[in-house]
């Protein structure tokens, strides 16, 4: 069930449950050996919880939102499912999301990043122009892959790329917007050079879910015991227990999985008592978060080919350098605009109508039946899309922010896992990691 109810929680309450409240938690009187609490019910939080419960092992999941999912977020006020956040299982061999859709029930559709038309400006680009100008950049690209092994900690992706392309050319200008800044969240002077590419990647194509990745979530969510509305503020591991100070009260486990994203780890909204480990702090201080809006319009009709998977906008002052076409996985006459790094930082800064009529006059369309403007910095239990190997961080950041402080207090989400961070499977499985490490101490 999602929600908890007031038993439920006295059960685990530490000093605010009386105890005769404590005495019902066991059905002879008695406490459970083992309680989780899970925070965070996002991809890594879900799937940590539903391994555990399924493992006959009490969980409780605290989420801050009115809502699971975390950075998923299936909107459907626009008559249709459109993903506002994570939206695409990234390669299919070997991904395990595959398996997971299908239990759920949920189909998916293929999206063809190739099967472009591009504009620069309100004129068309060439289609041998494009094939020209994506075989200079795979080019460039190769040539950054040669320089990264020698590279210093220091230095960054933009330096690499002045010395291998024009990169004030509109097209190359382009490529950077959609393949870096729109890829990794971030500009190229942001991004670590040594380390840019390093991370892996599943063969086979994107896939989309035309109602919506939510379906993952709820799959997942499907009887574990969840409270939202809960804010943690604080955790205390006093060597025994772990206790959890919250918006609506207080909590106890034996054991915890912080799966809140990067961004908050570093807001430091959550007071942690002791201090995490010295190269867990420092590897939250290294490592980046980088942000990716979506500016989705939708139409009355549709006013570009309707089979054309991805819309491109070249040039220096376009709003968004991507959209891809609703009428591709059944969202009908929309248009999902995405763009990354500084521009959907300073997108934030705008109103919601300022950035639609930015991208509506960019693509001189007609008016808008419906619009939808994310803004993933500002939110304060994201405080970004993801995370990124930033300048001066490494891997090695990656590993300590997955370790656990202590036995009895653990650590997932996306940011943690090395070979698929930024992604829904790599949260997905940090969160498994983290349920068979529990498994395995209690066993």
């Amino acid at each position: 069930m999602i929600g908890l109810t007031r038993r439920d929680f006295l059960c685990g309450a530490g000093g605010l449950a009386a105890t005769a409240a404590l005495a019902a938690c066991g059905a002879d009187g008695s406490a459970p050996t083992e309680h989780v609490v899970v925070i965070g019910a996002g991809m890594a939080g879900l799937a940590a919880a539903r391994t555990l419960a399924d493992a006959g092992i009490r969980v409780t999941v605290l989420e801050a939102r009115d809502r699971i999912g975390g950075r998923i977020w299936t909107d459907t006020s626009l008559g249709v499912p459109i993903d506002l956040g994570a939206a695409w299982i990234h390669g299919t061999q070997g991904n395990p999301l595959v398996a997971l859709a299908q239990k759920a029930g949920a189909t998916t559709a293929q999206t063809d990043w190739d099967d472009l038309m591009l504009f620069d400006g309100h004129n068309e680009v060439a289609a041998a122009t494009v094939e020209k100008s994506a075989a200079t950049w795979e080019t460039a690209l190769d040539k950054v892959d040669s320089l990264t092994t020698d590279a210093a900690p220091t230095a960054s992706l933009e330096s690499a790329l002045a010395r291998v392309t024009d990169i004030d050319d509109p097209l190359t200008a382009w490529r950077v917007a959609t393949d870096i800044a729109a890829e990794y969240a971030a500009d190229p002077e942001q991004l670590s050079l040594k380390w840019f590419g390093a991370e892996g990647q599943f063969d086979g194509p994107d896939l989309i879910l035309p109602k919506g990745y939510q379906q993952l979530a709820h799959h997942l969510a499907d009887g574990l015991t969840i409270q939202l509305d809960t804010e943690v503020t604080r955790v205390t591991d006093d060597g025994s227990r772990v206790r959890l100070d919250t918006s609506r009260g207080v909590l106890s486990g034996d054991r915890v999985i912080v799966t809140v994203p990067l961004g908050v780890l570093k807001a430091g909204t959550i007071t942690f008592d002791p201090a995490l480990p010295a190269a867990k702090r420092t590897a939250i201080d290294r490592l980046g978060v980088g942000v990716l809006d979506k500016v989705v319009l939708s139409f009355a009709e549709p006013f570009w080919s309707r089979s054309v998977n991805v819309i491109g906008l070249a040039g220096a002052d376009q709003p968004l350098p991507v959209l891809v076409n609703g009428l591709t996985f059944g969202a009908g006459p929309v248009l999902v605009g995405l763009r990354g790094g500084s521009a959907a930082r300073s997108g934030e800064g705008l109103s919601d109508e300022q950035n639609v009529e930015q991208v509506r006059a960019a693509l001189n369309a007609p008016a808008v039946t419906g619009s939808l403007v994310t803004r993933w910095g500002a939110d304060r239990y994201a405080r970004g899309s993801y995370s990124f190997l930033a300048v001066g961080s490494s891997p090695t950041d990656q590993n300590a922010l997955g370790e656990p402080a202590s036995e009895r207090l653990l650590f997932a989400g996306e940011a943690t896992y090395p070979e698929h961070f930024a992604t829904v499977h790599g949260a997905y499985v940090s969160g498994l990691r983290e349920a068979h490490r529990i498994l395995g101490m209690t066993r």
